[in-house]
């Protein structure tokens, strides 16, 4: 007796059919974890823009090592402060950095960090040879910081009145001209941007060391934040003061 072997031909339309619901669940798939935005701005040395138009920073290299070990894609944007901070605050799969993590934003959104350590602290023109020491001693000078920035809320609900520029740099700029008296921001921009722009500033007092998160759209899973979490190499947190 002969064996035979029954060979089955798919229709064309079966192989279509398949071919078709593989396109739609890879699709689905992509559609469970959208694309992350991730907003900075010009903040160095932790978030900059280099000449060759590529975003780096101590921040950004430290963002960017995590969501390679986490296998998360993203694309990244240098905005004005103030628009980086408000999409991720209302726009679906958004995220900004270097934030600040305080009790007013705490609830605003889901938080990957600490990337870096900044130390806040006020400024002046090294020729006018300052005397002061801490915040209370603000009150009768012009005081500049920028649009939503934590380290101008800080200041200002210590009583100080803060003059707000569009930018940090814009800011540095304004005290070299003389249209304000001191600075509040971190130091480490400070420093950057003075030698950048050449103000020759002065060192008065540092009021407070904050930590710097990622802050998160809600609308971003979970499972997203954790794996991003997992991956980073945090710096040492110092002891969170309370920012009220």
């Amino acid at each position: 007796m002969v064996n035979r072997t029954l060979l089955y031909v798919m229709p064309y339309g079966v192989i279509v059919a398949i071919g078709l619901l593989l396109i739609g669940i890879s699709l689905a798939s992509r559609a469970q974890s959208p694309l992350l935005t991730i907003n900075t701005e010009e903040y160095p040395p932790f978030n900059y823009q280099t000449p060759q138009g590529d975003i780096d920073g101590i921040a950004t290299r430290q963002l960017r090592h995590a969501l390679t070990h986490a296998g998360i894609d993203a694309r990244f944007r240098l905005l004005p402060w103030a628009r980086a901070y408000t999409e991720a605050r209302l726009r679906e799969h958004h995220c900004v950095y270097s934030t600040t993590r305080t009790s007013e934003r705490e609830p605003l959104f889901h938080w990957v960090g600490p990337l870096v350590i900044n130390e806040w602290s006020a400024f002046g023109l090294l020729s006018r040879h300052w005397e002061l020491t801490e915040l209370d001693q603000l009150g009768k000078w012009r005081v500049g910081s920028f649009r939503e920035d934590a380290v101008g809320d800080y200041v200002a609900n210590q009583g100080v009145e803060v003059l707000r520029a569009p930018t940090e740099r814009e800011n540095m700029v304004r005290l070299g001209a003389g249209l304000i008296d001191v600075i509040v921001t971190g130091r480490a921009t400070a420093e950057r941007l003075a030698a950048e722009e050449g103000v020759a500033i002065e060192h008065l007092f540092t009021f407070h060391y904050a930590p710097l998160y990622l802050a998160c759209h809600p609308s971003v899973e979970r499972s997203v934040i954790e794996r991003l979490q997992r991956h980073l190499d945090t710096p040492p947190t110092p002891k969170r003061e309370p920012l009220s």
